[in-house]
Formats: structure tokens, sequence, C-alpha cells
């Protein structure tokens, strides 16, 4: 079963691996990062976390943007809008879960 996960939180406040291992397999499975999620995709550690347990990363470029960031900052993933994310969503996985 195709899984995004939504994660809000840095990972200061928050490791999704866990979650994301014990819910779907890495094939199965993309991350959606937005607010402090993004940062996520740009510390090299959490990066390196997310590449192992996901098959896709995508990053609100918008929330990227907010905290100073640009899509060369990404160590994975890769910058989208919205539309992309809200599609991601409701079109190409059947079930969301917020981590």
């Amino acid at each position: 079963m195709k899984t995004a996960f939504l994660v809000l939180k840095s990972p200061h406040e928050s490791n999704p691996s866990r979650m994301v291992s014990r819910v779907a397999e890495r094939s199965d499975a993309t991350a959606i990062l937005v607010e402090d999620g993004v940062y996520q995709a740009v510390s090299q550690s959490a990066a390196d976390r997310l590449s192992a347990i996901v098959q896709e990363v995508l990053v609100s470029a918008d929330d990227l943007e907010a905290r100073g960031f640009a899509p060369q900052d990404l160590k994975v993933g890769r910058a989208v809008g919205y539309p992309e994310i809200v599609d991601c969503i409701m079109e190409r996985t059947e079930r969301t879960i917020t981590v």
C-alpha cells in the first residue's frame, strides 16, 4: 500500500524513521516535508536516515524558502510546489500519515 508520510517537525524534534519502518516498505513510502520538516532534507544525517526508509522525498519549496534555504541546499529529495504535494496525497498514495 502506497503511503505518504507528512513530516512537520525538524530532526531535533522528531525522527520519522521508526514510524515509517513500522508502517510501510521503503518502495511504497514517500516523505513529504512541510513546515519545519524541511530541515530533515537539509541536515545530512537526517537526510541519510530518510533516504534509507523512503523511496521518494518531496520538500515544500515555499517552506524551504521561508526558512532561508534554496533547492540547492537539499541533501535529499526535491523541492516541489503545493500542487504536486496535493497530487501525491490525493492521487499517488492510498493513505497519508502525519509524523
